[in-house]
């Protein structure tokens, strides 16, 4: 099975074993290397002591002592005259020292042809006249049950960490396999639409980050699914209204139900608005869906947002007259330029304008631009009826309107200010509101000072 649990556990076994199988065999050698070199210092060792006794013993007493000697010891020992002929030995028979070897001591290997069985030899001198010398043969395997015991013990403990690595292989691999279990089933959710699947935040590294993404990204997916089925509602909502209208209106001319030419003239003017309010409705939804994909053309230049807010305060004030309403503008000198669409910047006061003028009923809309830390500041107010706090973090969101039936009767079209916040943020610019209801409203735009260079 291909998953990243076996993928992962073979890893590390393999990893362990390449670690352990080189350490094991580097321990066995430096084993092996001090057992040699303690079997030659041993043999060493009891060649220079039976040098000492025999150089010590009496001629007769040779072979007593060397009968002694190799009773009690595994080892084998030959004693040689000056003129190299055996004087006793343990068993060896068939060997024959170095002859040029005086006053010195002679080390070596030496196989047995009786038994093949291999020594390690040291022969020393001795100081006696009729003694020449004594060699001391020990058996190359004398050491070999201690390194054999030593062999098993290492097999015996790689084995054991081979099965805790195993183990700890296991335990490791599935804790970290766990979550991805967890959030490949969640993601499988989501596939088939399912967007309330959550995945369990059990870590705080980088697994547990994963999961609270893939949690985040499932609430953006609800909130981008209901905001869409809102959409589709509202769009759906705002063409039915002036369809109903066109539609009866229409029924009623075609089947000459109007009572004279005045009531005639109004169905056709009716009509006509309706119309009228379908296509602002088309063309600020065809303008609103381009400026979120980002293809939505900016002629940016160098501009001065005062002249922009009084050139569309000078649109806005018949309207305002006809509700006699005061406008006032309030605009500091020397306000430093900005980088925006000079089109697109008197759009977003024109909407502002309007919306101030549309639902306040007497009073005043004030228009402001003044320079500030750096920014360049524009403010519309008004003294209308306000919006209560509850209501300030949606109104930027399309359709969304605070009074539906009245807006409606006021022919907006609910998009506005989304679109004044679309095109402002476009222009490197944020866009703020305060209100309190039944005082009135103020909208405060907000954009860089442009510094030299820009165009």
């Amino acid at each position: 099975m291909n998953t990243i649990f076996y993928k992962l556990g073979g890893a590390i076994t393999i990893l362990f074993l390449v670690v352990l199988l080189p350490l094991g065999f580097v321990m066995l050698e430096i084993f092996h290397n001090y057992n040699h070199t303690h079997l030659k210092e041993e043999t060493e060792e009891m060649a220079s002591q039976y040098a000492i006794m025999l150089a010590a013993s009496n001629r007769l007493d040779i072979d007593l002592l060397v009968d002694a000697m190799a009773a009690e010891t595994v080892r084998e020992i030959i004693v040689f005259d000056q003129t190299k002929k055996v004087i006793e030995t343990s068993g060896i028979e068939s060997f024959t020292p170095n002859k040029n070897m005086s006053g010195t001591e002679e080390i070596g290997s030496y196989v047995n042809p009786e038994n093949n069985e291999r020594y390690f030899y040291v022969g020393k001198p001795v100081s006696d006249e009729s003694i020449g010398s004594v060699y001391v043969f020990s058996p190359s395997n004398l050491m070999s049950s201690s390194a054999t015991r030593v062999q098993n013990a290492l097999l015996l403990s790689g084995l054991g960490a081979l099965l805790l690595a195993i183990g700890f292989t296991f335990i490791f691999s599935r804790k970290l396999t766990n979550p991805l279990h967890l959030m490949e089933k969640a993601a499988k959710k989501l596939a088939r639409g399912d967007l309330e699947a959550k995945v369990p935040v059990t870590t705080k590294d980088e697994l547990g980050f994963l999961a609270r993404s893939m949690n985040d990204l499932a609430r953006e997916l609800k909130r981008y699914q209901d905001s869409r089925r809102e959409f589709f509602s509202n769009v759906s909502h705002e063409f039915r209204t002036p369809l109903s209208y066109i539609q009866g209106y229409s029924h009623a001319l075609k089947n000459g139900l109007h009572q004279n030419e005045d009531q005639r003239q109004q169905f056709i003017h009716v009509i006509h608005d309706e119309a009228n309010r379908m296509n602002r409705l088309i063309d600020d939804l065809f303008e609103l869906s381009r400026m979120e994909e980002e293809r939505f053309p900016l002629e940016l230049e160098l501009v001065h947002l005062g002249y922009i807010a009084q050139k569309a305060v000078r649109k806005v004030r018949p309207s305002a007259g006809e509700k006699a309403i005061t406008l006032v503008t309030e605009i500091e000198e020397d306000i430093p330029d900005i980088v925006g669409d000079s089109f697109r910047l008197e759009q977003i006061f024109m909407n502002l304008l309007q919306n101030a003028v549309r639902y306040t009923e007497h009073g005043s809309v004030r228009v402001k631009v003044l320079e500030e830390n750096g920014k360049v500041k524009g403010m519309v107010s008004d003294t209308g009826s306000g919006i209560a706090s509850k209501e300030l973090p949606y109104i930027f969101e399309r359709f969304y309107r605070v009074e539906k039936s009245r807006a409606r009767d006021f022919g907006g079209t609910g998009l506005g200010l989304a679109i004044v916040k679309q095109l402002t943020e476009l222009q490197y610019g944020t866009i703020d509101v305060e209100s309190r209801h039944g005082k009135g409203t103020t909208f405060t735009l907000c954009f860089p000072e442009a510094r030299e260079g820009d165009e």
